[in-house]
């Protein structure tokens, strides 16, 4: 049998997390770094952030915010848009 995962993913504008469909009639739902630590608590097994501009505005993603969300969490952490390489995020 297949184990089951819960794996929350934070899709990031503008340093908000952010809920739409099919990236449409986005609207703000929260603090990124308040909703990981939450999800953390609450038991997902992995969180996901993706900086949903980073590509198209041709920027880095938010680095300073993903060391932020990353210090208040103890699980898995993948990191998504305006990454070509971990030096983008981490330096």
């Amino acid at each position: 049998m297949l184990a089951k995962r819960i794996i929350p993913c934070l899709d990031i504008k503008d340093g908000q997390t952010v809920k739409g469909i099919n990236f449409l009639d986005i609207t703000e739902v929260g603090d990124p770094v308040e909703l990981g630590a939450l999800y953390a608590k609450m038991g997902a097994d992995e969180l996901v952030f993706l900086d949903i501009t980073a590509t198209v505005e041709k920027r880095k993603t938010l680095s300073e915010l993903v060391t932020r969300i990353a210090k208040h969490i103890n699980i898995p952490f993948t990191v998504g848009g305006g990454i070509s390489s971990v030096e983008d995020v981490f330096g």
